[in-house]
């Protein structure tokens, strides 16, 4: 799983990064000039500021944006404060996923409770995966059935015991190395 190119995906104007670099660390690269294992900050990227080689940073750092960068989400939902990256992947097919990388309270709150049962509600399905150790690939499921019975009841209670049982069950996954080797070979004039 390296960072795919999505189709051309609007970004949403206003909208930037900030502080965020959760995508600089979870997704995994293995470009000629850049490669680096799941889960590893990239050595370009300086936490809470961004990448140091900007401005000539590879064309798939260029094109690949978390989802909260193209739809409507609100700034809770940035990665580095929500604790999820809303993954781009599978979207040409009906396909969200919530890449959890850390349990936070906003996990559970109203909003999202609200957005995954509207997406539900619009037929997409809805997958939740976790990180493993550093170097290895990420758990993935889609739960759309199993979370739907919550989401038609509308009981959040129950949507959170399940998402939370998900999580925990995806968390004991047989991980599976991703095998890439640090690289760092951008050149900087």
């Amino acid at each position: 799983m390296s960072r795919s190119e999505p189709s051309a995906l609007p970004l949403l104007p206003d909208r930037d990064c900030g502080g965020c670099v959760e995508c600089c660390r979870v997704i995994p690269l293995d470009l000629p000039e850049l490669a680096k294992p799941t889960g590893e900050l990239c050595a370009y990227c300086v936490e809470g500021a961004g990448c140091g080689v900007h401005a000539i940073r590879p064309q798939t750092c260029r094109t690949w944006f978390c989802l909260w960068r193209v739809i409507e989400l609100s700034d809770d939902w940035r990665p580095d404060r929500s604790g999820i990256v809303v993954r781009p992947d599978g979207l040409e097919t009906g396909e969200i996923t919530l890449y959890v990388v850390r349990r936070t309270d906003f996990l559970t709150s109203m909003e999202v409770f609200g957005v995954v049962a509207g997406w539900i509600a619009q037929d997409v399905d809805v997958a939740l995966s976790v990180p493993g150790p550093v170097g290895t690939y990420p758990a993935r499921a889609v739960v759309t059935d199993w979370l739907r019975p919550a989401v038609e009841a509308g009981d959040r209670d129950d949507f959170n015991r399940r998402v939370a049982a998900s999580l925990d069950r995806l968390e004991q996954h047989d991980w599976q190395a991703d095998g890439i080797t640090a690289r760092y070979a951008v050149h900087i004039a």
